[in-house]
């Protein structure tokens, strides 16, 4: 399977990327969607215009993941401002959030997440490097935790584990740039050729 990964810039992109949003969240929140009474099967949320969104093509021009890095909001981050945690010891000009991390269930094996995830982290740590987040937040169930730790992602707690508003129990937690990069040298690598480049 050939992936196609992608900063979305173009709004018929977008669209998609919400309609898949919606899709994903229907299998495991599907009380958030009720709760939200969406008049289309789109979902969307007040962070979203100050993100920058990013999707997985497949062979069919169809999303099969997507993700989001929130930043410069001036509304605060998802994290913040739903769960309890010290965050005096981040420079808000050096902070981001990351968040609807989904994969399409019909793509979530080992081998096949594995490429996704690669490409994905390429993007990412790409966009964190060119903004200048140094860390950036997540709100991760434990066992999301672990599996991202898998994927060479390894995120920080940074306070007890807690009931997120409409998604249950999890974990305010940072991931730094810094040691994204020396996790994955490769990717690093490639950002210094590219920026090397400019």
């Amino acid at each position: 399977m050939k992936f196609t990964f992608l900063e979305v810039k173009e709004s018929d992109i977008l669209e998609k990327v919400f309609a898949f949003r919606y899709k994903i969240l229907l299998e495991i929140y599907p009380q958030y969607l009720k709760k939200c009474n969406f008049s289309d099967t789109k979902e969307h949320d007040e962070y979203d215009k100050y993100s920058v969104h990013f999707a997985v093509l497949d062979e069919n021009d169809e999303v099969s993941a997507a993700v989001r890095i929130i930043h410069n909001s001036p509304i605060g981050y998802p994290t913040e401002n739903n769960m309890k945690f010290d965050n005096s010891m981040f420079e808000r000009d050096k902070l981001g959030e990351m968040s609807r991390i989904f994969v399409d269930a019909k793509y979530r094996n080992i081998k096949t997440t594995k490429s996704i995830m690669q490409g994905l982290k390429q993007i990412i740590y790409n966009k964190m490097k060119e903004l200048g987040l140094e860390y950036t937040y997540g709100s991760q169930e434990a066992s999301f935790l672990r599996l991202l730790k898998m994927y060479k992602m390894n995120y920080h707690t940074i306070g007890e584990e807690q009931t997120c508003k409409d998604f249950g129990l999890r974990y305010p937690s940072i991931i730094y740039t810094e040691e994204f990069g020396e996790d994955n040298p490769d990717i690093a690598q490639l950002w210094k050729k590219e920026y090397e480049k400019k």
